[in-house]
């Protein structure tokens, strides 16, 4: 069976298992965990070569990860940070993405910047291959063109200066209130001073809030194993919040998934 394919990069491991998180558990995707031979063929461009051409031996493979349902194919891809558009124009240059690709999205933090900054470097930095790239963010992102769609979204809420995490404590406190209640009084012990000499940046509580909670619900694993397993990111969580409703109307519009 053919499918549509959808490539969507974001900065971080985080950022990737929760946004294939929201795929499964919101809008019934299916991960790939099987072998190479039914990989959908556009993205077997995408498997990596070991050793990369850096030579770097410990450098992370950057394989996405692949989400399926009978009709469409999406790749989540890694794009390590700032490295993230550089990285995705060397991955489209490879491939005939005007008409291997259904949609090409980005889904990136807000962090110090304002959503238009934000937008407009992203805008510029897809110029190459997608004039049409957005270049304003809406309530809910912003999805542009036909063949392929093009959509961004900037985390917290397209509005507010922010990163993942602060999102996701806001999930937290649906899914997981007392523990989320006990994280914040903990990390409220520390002084502005003690705060000050540990050298947290902004949004650094809001990391630290989840990654308490995280070390709970799974002690000794990472925050992104959280994320894939627990439920950050659950039904409840999207009936009562208002932004994580707009992520998925974001993803339902670029996926071509409307009702």
């Amino acid at each position: 069976m053919s499918r549509r394919c959808v490539l969507i990069g974001v900065e971080g491991n985080h950022d990737q298992a929760f946004l294939c998180k929201v795929l499964r558990e919101l809008l019934g995707f299916s991960q790939f965990n099987d072998d190479e031979s039914k990989l959908d063929s556009l993205w077997r461009k995408f498997i990596p070569v070991y050793p990369p051409k850096t030579g770097r031996l410990y450098l992370r493979l950057d394989m996405p990860s692949i989400l399926y349902t009978d009709t469409l194919s999406v790749a989540v891809y890694v794009g390590e940070g700032s490295k993230l558009i550089d990285n995705l124009n060397t991955k489209l240059a490879d491939i005939d993405y005007s008409t291997d690709l259904a949609a090409f999205g980005i889904v990136v933090d807000a962090d110090k910047y304002t959503p238009p900054q934000v937008a407009r470097a992203y805008h510029d930095g897809f110029q190459e291959f997608f004039p049409d790239f957005p270049t304003e963010v809406g309530e809910s992102g912003s999805v542009t063109g036909n063949s392929p769609k093009l959509g961004l979204y900037i985390l917290p809420n397209n509005y507010d200066q922010g990163v993942l995490d602060t999102l996701l404590c806001e999930c937290g406190e649906v899914a997981y209130p007392t523990h989320m209640e006990r994280a914040k009084a903990y990390i409220n012990q520390f002084s502005s001073e003690e705060i000050q000499k540990i050298g947290w940046k902004p949004f650094d509580r809001e990391k630290a809030t989840v990654a308490a909670v995280a070390s709970i619900l799974k002690p000794g694993k990472t925050n992104t194993v959280s994320i894939a397993d627990n439920k950050w990111i659950c039904a409840q969580a999207e009936q009562q919040l208002p932004q994580l409703q707009n992520l998925t109307h974001f993803l339902k519009k670029l996926l071509g998934i409307l009702n």
